[in-house]
């Protein structure tokens, strides 16, 4: 009887052994084939563009611009003719309007539209003003409506001469890095692709 259990001892803890090892491939191979918990962020239109919203406005480009304003009315000295000449400041902001961005997500890229750069501010600073070779007349003068009339065409000019000087294409392409870096690590593993209209 010794000798037959010296022979199960050890057969049974081989068995063992091998029972072991199958419930663990076993257990590996279930294991593969279960669903696996999701790391990967919940991506929608809706997400990115709350994430966008929370900036509103995207002002991406500053432009200063100091110019010098000359207005003259009238032809008889001192009786009609008047005028004055007005050196200024005026400064712009240029960007785009968040709400008008178009968030498409797809399987594997997210595409966001941006919409063309406008100027979101524009404005005459007020303590920037001078004003020289004033010249008043008898019959013609009304210097409250002149100086509102003359600020109203030296910001109209000088923000022709800030768009000529390119802060609208500056700004587009500051918006569109910087939705970039904003979006960056928010998609997962979908590419982001930014397009401009």
């Amino acid at each position: 009887m010794k000798k037959n259990q010296k022979f199960r001892l050890p057969f049974r803890g081989l068995l063992t052994f091998v029972a072991a090892v199958v419930l663990l491939m076993i257990g590996g191979v279930i294991g593969q084939h279960l669903p696996k918990a999701s790391h990967e962020k919940t991506v929608t239109e809706a997400t990115i563009s709350a994430r966008l919203a929370e900036i509103g406005e995207l002002s991406t480009e500053k432009y200063s611009y100091t110019g010098l304003y000359k207005l003259t009315q009238g032809e008889i000295p001192l009786i009609t003719q008047k005028g004055f000449s007005m050196v200024y400041t005026a400064n712009f902001k240029a960007g785009i309007k968040v709400k008008d961005v178009q968030v498409k997500v797809e399987h594997d890229k997210v595409t966001v539209t941006l919409p063309a750069a406008k100027i979101l501010s524009a404005a005459i600073d007020p303590s920037s003003i001078k004003f020289y070779d004033q010249k008043a007349a008898l019959f013609n003068w009304s210097q409250k409506e002149d100086v509102t009339k003359a600020e109203k065409a030296a910001l109209k000019r000088a923000q022709a001469a800030a768009i000529k000087a390119g802060i609208l294409t500056s700004a587009q392409k500051s918006a569109k890095k910087l939705v970039k870096q904003l979006l960056k690590g928010q998609l997962g593993n979908r590419q982001l692709v930014v397009l401009q209209e």
